[in-house]
């Protein structure tokens, strides 16, 4: 049964795109990224994460973790360039304390 699961847990995403669910949308909400997540088998896949008994591939994991996090900092950094902030004030600030 094909089901959509809504989260700002990027572990739980994680393991259910490893799953072979699809993330179909993200949304941010008071500077925290929410992510939209469908696919057959869903609401199974969260169920075995939550109660603990969810066996993933670790090297998928971590690549899935990687993608989620840079898609995290992405729409970080589309929200702050649509609310007026300059896009390259973070890598400014950076600079200057090394």
């Amino acid at each position: 049964m094909m089901s959509a699961i809504e989260t700002t847990d990027i572990f739980r995403g994680a393991y259910l795109l490893t799953q072979g669910a699809r993330l179909t949308d993200t949304r941010t909400h008071r500077n925290q990224v929410r992510f939209v997540i469908e696919g057959e088998g869903v609401s199974e896949h969260d169920e075995r994460y939550r109660l603990g008994l969810a066996l993933v591939n670790p090297v998928a994991l971590r690549e899935t973790l990687n993608l989620l996090r840079d898609l995290i900092f992405e729409r970080l950094r589309q929200e702050k360039t649509s609310n007026g902030a300059h896009p390259r004030a973070r890598d400014r600030a950076a600079q200057v304390q090394r």
